[in-house]
């Protein structure tokens, strides 16, 4: 018997302007920008909100925070 399985991905943007796609139920905490980039070293002043993936790896994103967890939220209904 043939399984498919579908994975939904939120569709986010980079500070460059690109694209990247994420898997919800790889994100292990979000986290938005707490003050200057001297406070954050890890979002630049055009990024909004930090991603750490189940891989370690972590993607700074333009949205807020709160719109990433919404998304997140109705991509795991």
């Amino acid at each position: 018997m043939d399984m498919l399985l579908a994975a939904a991905l939120v569709m986010l943007h980079r500070v460059d302007g690109g694209e990247v796609l994420i898997n919800p139920d790889q994100v292990t905490s979000v986290h938005a920008r707490t003050g200057g980039a001297d406070k954050n070293r890890h979002l630049t002043n055009e990024a909004h909100c930090a991603l750490w993936l189940t891989d370690g790896k972590l993607v700074s994103v333009v949205e807020t925070c709160d719109r990433v967890k919404q998304l997140l939220e109705e991509t795991r209904r």
